[in-house]
């Protein structure tokens, strides 16, 4: 082992060595407390010393409590010797940290013995400690797994938005706290226009472009907590939390807008075009969340078949039949300018 010594006395320091020396240890040898103590804050310290209580500058009980309020996963293992034999001193001298102790003059077989119980702990504690670390990189490695692995069951692979499963996931505990603050909602389904004419004409690469710069531009209309999805193919749907009625048309503005400037600055030969529907969903909301979807949807295509219409929201009002069920209207907004290929 490799073993410090911190004796200030001389002979005792030159016959303590030359002893482990002999038993076939490395030892470090330092002459007084605080010299044993810089020797053990390196990083290849012994992980074994044998401490004289009394020595200059810093004693043995000082470099005890020391080196016990450092924290590592490698204690070191502190024999502490001393002339001192009574049983409070020894009291003491356990207080402080130590773990065994050896009385001067010392005794060859007794130290040889202390040796080789203090070695067992070190072995045991160093074989502890590289446990501890391949569990905690397991443990980091499988957190790395498991958040991949959320990551590719949550989003969607071309556009880096939710997918339908991450949309619905966020969606309902969205709604739990919206139900619990009394925040209002805005829900929006999206459908992009002529997806099938781009595949058609420019073929299913650019389609798939066209898509991904549809999820940019809804990205860069929304907030960052704001639940921005693909449901897949060319239909997108976005929750916006804490929107009251008089903001949908605000927001929905300046989605038309990102269309519009995309399509000025855009080099692609066709424009990118959304037909929407919008649903305002109160604090009073009973339905499910795919039930609201289920109304934006429709809107949306409700959208699709008055193609001129330019704008047009559908709120979330009071229901009939029960109070406090949202109702659709039949209009939708459609972003302008219209999808064409040319």
């Amino acid at each position: 082992m490799k073993i410090l010594i911190a004796e200030d006395d001389a002979v005792s320091s030159h016959l303590l060595a030359t002893t482990l020396t002999n038993w076939g240890h490395e030892v470090v040898v330092t002459r007084n407390g605080l010299e044993a103590w810089h020797a053990l804050q390196k990083p290849d310290a012994p992980l074994l010393a044998i401490l004289d209580w009394m020595m200059p500058e810093m004693d043995g009980l000082e470099v005890c409590r020391k080196v016990r309020q450092e924290i590592t996963s490698s204690p070191i293992y502190i024999i502490l010797l001393t002339a001192l034999s009574r049983k409070e001193n020894l009291i003491e001298g356990m207080k402080a940290g130590a773990d065994d102790y050896l009385t001067k003059p010392f005794d060859r077989q007794e130290l040889r013995v202390r040796l080789q119980a203090g070695a067992r702990i070190v072995e045991l504690q160093s074989s502890l400690g590289a446990r501890i670390e391949e569990l905690q990189g397991a443990i980091v490695e499988r957190q790395r797994a498991e958040e991949a692995l959320r990551s590719l069951t949550l989003t969607d692979d071309l556009t880096g938005l939710y997918n339908h499963r991450g949309f619905f996931t966020l969606a309902e505990h969205h709604a739990k706290i919206a139900r619990r603050t009394g925040k209002s909602s805005l829900l929006i389904y999206a459908d992009m226009d002529g997806l099938k004419e781009i595949n058609d004409a420019f073929g299913h690469t650019e389609g798939s472009l066209a898509i991904a710069q549809m999820a940019m531009i809804l990205r860069k209309t929304f907030r960052d907590s704001d639940i921005v999805a693909r449901l897949g193919g060319d239909e997108f749907v976005i929750l916006s939390s804490d929107v009251s009625k008089d903001q949908v048309e605000r927001i929905l503005d300046r989605l038309r807008k990102n269309l519009e400037i995309h399509n000025l600055e855009s080099t692609n030969d066709y424009e990118l075009s959304l037909s929407t529907g919008a649903i305002c969903i109160e604090r009073s909301n009973a339905l499910s969340i795919e039930e609201l979807v289920s109304l934006a949807d429709r809107a949306m295509y409700e959208n699709k078949r008055k193609k001129g219409i330019s704008t047009g929201i559908a709120l979330d009002v009071p229901g009939a039949s029960t109070g406090n069920q949202p109702k659709a209207s039949s209009g939708a907004l459609r972003a302008h300018p219209r999808l064409v290929t040319r």
